[in-house]
């Protein structure tokens, strides 16, 4: 059974690895090795995120690196696929693409980029099929638009480019359930946030706030998968506050709306009990989630030393009702 998951930064040396062999039957060791050369740890350092791997019980059957585009915030560029042999003329590739396709699209992408060499004639072929076009070069060769030199001297390219449909945001949030949590989603919580954050953060969530607070924390779901959620609370000692203690959403759901929803509906939710205050905490180091509490109105302070205990520096935030 295969799954399809978002890479890791720890999947890199299994990648490298594939590279090898899979183009073993069309390359010299010597040449596979080039070839792999062209996948560094830093995609998978830096682009994890927006990189999908599938795999089933024997391991990585198949991967797709790629990104959004920190320059063009219209873009997203397909860097390197690949599929094991035994798996190709299977629709493994359309998969990956296909999925790559509609996060890139609900993350307020509109067009996807790739390249190949003009003798590459498969994949050409495959990205025709998958609806790019290519673009115009500075050279013809065999019928294709050719950009000569475009990785350096004597690296011709063929250029992709297909464009997405741009969801509003009600159409992205549409297929997404969002409903009042429960202790039980503890455990699901628990098992995806190290992966969505790419470090340790589970610490910083107890069993404690979703056994005692599920009723004023939020759970959004797509397709019966954990999404984003909320954990929050009403304060008891401070009559007019509300807290948010921890948030999340899935890689793939970034930039689509769905934390901004999630925290207009905690915002609903502590306006109707009578709160004129949310307030939120998070380290000085988090820029993202800093612009993110700026965006959503919020003033931060500066950063407050020991805030959390010795060396746990925090930036609190504050926003009106």
């Amino acid at each position: 059974m295969h799954h399809i998951r978002r890479a890791r930064a720890a999947d890199y040396p299994t990648l490298v690895e594939c590279v090898q062999q899979w183009w073993g039957d069309s390359r010299t060791p010597e040449q596979a090795r080039e070839l792999s050369l062209l996948l560094p740890r830093l995609f998978l350092q830096h682009f994890a995120a927006t990189s999908l791997v599938l795999e089933d019980e024997t391991g990585i059957r198949a991967f797709l690196v790629g990104f959004h585009s920190a320059d063009d915030n219209r873009q997203a560029y397909i860097h390197f696929v690949g599929v094991d042999p035994q798996l190709r003329q299977q629709g493994i590739a359309r998969r990956l693409y296909t999925l790559f396709f509609d996060r890139a699209a609900a993350a307020g992408r509109t067009e996807v980029r790739a390249i190949t060499a003009p003798r590459n004639t498969g994949s050409i072929a495959f990205h025709r099929a998958m609806g790019f076009e290519l673009d115009p070069g500075d050279h013809e060769s065999d019928g294709l638009p050719v950009h000569r030199d475009y990785d350096g001297p004597g690296q011709h390219r063929v250029v992709f480019r297909r464009q997405l449909a741009a969801p509003t945001q009600g159409d992205t949030l549409r297929p997404f359930t969002i409903r009042r949590a429960k202790p039980e989603d503890f455990d699901a919580i628990l098992a995806v946030v190290d992966d969505w954050w790419g470090r340790p953060a589970s610490r910083g969530l107890t069993r404690v706030f979703v056994n005692h607070f599920f009723a004023t924390s939020l759970i959004a779901e797509r397709d019966g998968e954990l999404a984003g959620f909320v954990v929050g609370f009403l304060s008891p000692s401070k009559p007019d506050e509300a807290y948010i203690h921890f948030a999340g959403v899935a890689p793939a759901w970034r930039r689509s709306g769905l934390g901004r929803h999630l925290y207009q509906r905690f915002f609903e939710m502590a306006r109707a009990n009578g709160r004129s205050l949310v307030k939120a905490i998070t380290s000085p180091q988090n820029a993202r989630s800093i612009a993110f509490h700026n965006a959503m109105g919020f003033t931060d302070s500066t950063p407050i030393p020991n805030y959390d205990g010795p060396s746990l520096d925090r930036v609190t935030f504050t926003r009106p009702l």
